[in-house]
């Protein structure tokens, strides 16, 4: 059977309470028994913070009160139930008049309609019992056509209600909720128009709430004492509803959790370094019992694995607590991811970004809980924490709000049209490390450059890669049939080839260490050039980099030799096609990769066979060296660099004077990165290599 949803209603009974507020309850209500004099009246207000529980406490001291004592009779008056201080009288007599037995009660409501009268000239269109009280006035026979004098109006009504020798408990619960007007109504009511012998009232109120009322009023002071010394006049028996104890705070809040949660909220122990803030800013039961409900609510919204379900927890929290202060964490999202402004600090040295200060946003919240929200908004965004603080309390996810790509779900508490679900992704890499490319193909082919760079963060996130070198293999197979169809980004470091070229390199390095060399030479062998599989082992290598505790596998070196190989012989046939060479062959990365893994004076070799042979020469070896350069935030915009790499050259070329080296500066188009249009361009830009010294 479905758990019953929180519904805000009060208890019925002290058989529902979970506070151990019965004995109390009871107490109180042999209290009121006690008091109880046919000769006089007393006002008992029970006070406590909205929330509390002051009208399941009400309901559990009338239950106790009527078990023990069948006699009482209680009347509940709303004041809410109207919308005007005449009202609000006349519904006060009409609460009295409905509590009383039926029988035998003609001429005391009929004195309570003739006070009614006296005390709000405009009863006229006071409700009562279905009709008002001057249609009771004009049914009751007799009734004198002139209003008698207050005084003698109330003797005769209290008169009535002695006779019925019945004590009386009115209730009014809620007091403090009441417009000042119908505030001060109500206070007269009690201290004055009334104050029946034998009537006992039950006021209920937040302290706080009234006495700001009474201040508004101008009955009393503000904070100098005089709003308590005027209800000591009004009540004489101040009653407090027991506020939460600090076992009773957690023992709601862990069973409120316990309930809502899919996994184990506190695993990380960020809610239990932050129990100080729950406790402050949830002291009520109410507050506890809400906010489990909007967590109830809002958690189901996204799956377990979409968000940090922690993050949720507290953001739900400052949304109840500061509502304010979340309605400004949208706009400010930029600055409270980063933790600056974006502007550079050019007074800084060295030069540091303006930090972001937070401290407006903590101006929206109540002084006195301005170190909770604070505490809790550096746990949901960690760049905000102060300089050389350490414990943050931060996410130790990568799908905290606090990370750009997962922020938006938390305000839309769904995947946005721009996102890709976590589960969509990781099921795409799953079937792929199965040999099933199809879906992650689709999601990565299909999506623009923003996009696929979100969905590769999530694909590419460690603790989601295959664990057996068959399912990193067949990922491998996918990934360079993928990146084979991507268009080249010039090298661009962030780009979506870029990523994946990376990734490729991250599943290659966890490879068995003793497993065959051509298991790593195959899966290169699938990106369609040489320079893709270049880029693929500089990654292998920085990952080896960075395990320096860690040696090389043993496959490292012999896949290292083959791609050397092919990389001199790619650069060497590359010269040997001259102008007919293809433009886009990125020639530079095997010309640097051989020279890096030290082949330098093999290619100096056979470059100078190749040049004494006649099947190339000088002008396109260094037609090779000219690199083309655009400027970066603008659209690309490739031109020929007249930064020539004359260090290469010396390396490289042959010894010996050529008549190329004479020829002049030619104008050519910058823009035009032929290699024809590159050997025109270096003629003139070029020295011939130093003689080396044979001493």
């Amino acid at each position: 059977m479905a758990e019953a949803q929180w519904t805000d209603e009060p208890l019925g009974s002290a058989k529902q309470d979970t506070l151990d507020r019965a004995l109390y309850a009871k107490r109180a209500a042999e209290r009121i028994h006690a008091s109880h004099s046919f000769e006089s009246s007393s006002v008992f207000g029970l006070s406590g913070p909205w929330g509390s529980g002051k009208t399941s406490f009400i309901n559990m001291i009338v239950e106790e009160l009527k078990e023990a004592h069948p006699q009482w009779v209680v009347a509940r008056f709303t004041p809410w139930a109207t919308s005007d201080v005449a009202g609000l009288l006349g519904e006060f007599y009409s609460s009295l008049i409905a509590a009383l037995p039926k029988k035998k009660s003609r001429h005391v409501k009929r004195a309570l309609a003739a006070t009614a009268r006296v005390a709000a000239p405009a009863a006229t269109a006071i409700p009562y019992g279905g009709g008002s009280v001057s249609r009771l006035l004009t049914s009751i026979s007799g009734l004198l056509t002139k209003s008698p004098s207050w005084e003698k109006a109330f003797r005769k009504a209290e008169a009535e209600l002695k006779k019925f020798q019945l004590p009386i408990l009115l209730v009014v619960d809620d007091i403090d909720r009441l417009h000042v007007d119908e505030l001060m109504a109500v206070l007269r009511v009690v201290r004055l128009l009334g104050r029946f012998d034998g009537v006992q009232y039950l006021l209920a109120y937040d302290d706080e709430t009234l006495f700001r009322s009474l201040s508004t009023a101008q009955a009393a002071g503000e904070n100098d004492g005089s709003a308590e010394r005027f209800m000591e006049k009004i009540v004489q028996y101040p009653l407090l509803v027991p506020p939460l104890l600090r076992h009773q705070q957690l023992t709601r809040l862990n069973a409120g959790l316990g309930r809502v949660a899919r996994r184990d909220l506190d695993e990380d122990g960020r809610i239990s370094a932050l129990i100080d803030s729950f406790l402050a800013l949830l002291q009520t039961p109410r507050s506890i019992d809400r906010y489990i409900a909007q967590l109830e609510h809002h958690l189901p919204l996204i799956p377990p694995d979409e968000i940090d379900d922690v993050d949720v927890v507290l953001l739900t929290l400052i949304r109840m607590s500061f509502p304010r202060l979340f309605g400004e964490i949208p706009p400010s999202k930029n600055e409270l991811i980063a933790g600056h402004t974006g502007e550079m600090d050019l007074k800084s040295q060295p030069f540091e970004y303006v930090r972001f200060n937070p401290e407006p946003l903590f101006n929206l919240v109540p002084d006195h809980h301005r170190a909770h929200a604070k505490k809790l908004l550096v746990s949901l965004f960690p760049n905000l924490r102060e300089k050389g603080q350490i414990g943050v309390n931060g996410s130790r996810t990568r799908r905290g709000v606090g990370t750009e790509e997962y922020f938006d779900r938390y305000f839309a508490m769904g995947i946005p049209a721009h996102d890709v679900s976590d589960a969509a992704v990781h099921a795409a890499v799953d079937a792929a490390a199965s040999g099933d490319g199809e879906g992650l193909t689709a999601l990565l082919v299909s999506a623009d450059d923003a996009r696929r760079l979100l969905i590769l963060g999530k694909a590419a996130e460690p603790r989601r890669q295959p664990s057996t070198d068959s399912g990193r293999l067949k990922l491998v197979e996918v990934l360079t049939m993928i990146v084979n169809d991507m268009p080249d980004e010039g090298g661009t470091p962030f780009g979506g080839q870029d990523q994946i070229l990376s990734w490729i390199g991250r599943l290659l390095i966890e490879v068995d260490r003793n497993a065959p060399p051509t298991k790593i030479l195959d899966a290169l062998a699938g990106l369609s050039s040489s320079a893709l599989r270049i880029r693929v082992w500089r990654r292998v290598g920085h990952e080896l980099e960075n395990r320096s505790r860690e040696t090389a596998p043993g496959w490292y070196g012999a896949v290292n030799q083959a791609l050397a190989d092919e990389a001199v012989n790619g650069f060497l046939h590359h010269l040997e096609l001259r102008d007919e060479a293809p433009d886009h062959s990125s020639v530079g990365y095997q010309l640097h990769f051989a020279m890096g893994a030290g082949r330098n004076d093999e290619l100096k070799r056979e470059i100078g066979m190749l040049v004494e042979t006649g099947r190339t020469d000088r002008a396109t070896l260094a037609s090779r060296l000219v690199a083309a350069r655009t400027y970066t935030g603008m659209k690309p915009d490739w031109t020929l660099s007249e930064d020539f790499d004359q260090e290469t050259f010396d390396a490289l070329a042959p010894p010996g004077h050529d008549p190329w080296y004479d020829k002049p500066l030619v104008e050519v188009d910058a823009r035009d990165l032929t290699w024809a249009n590159r050997r025109r361009f270096v003629a003139g830009r070029v020295n011939a290599p130093p003689v080396e010294s044979t001493s």
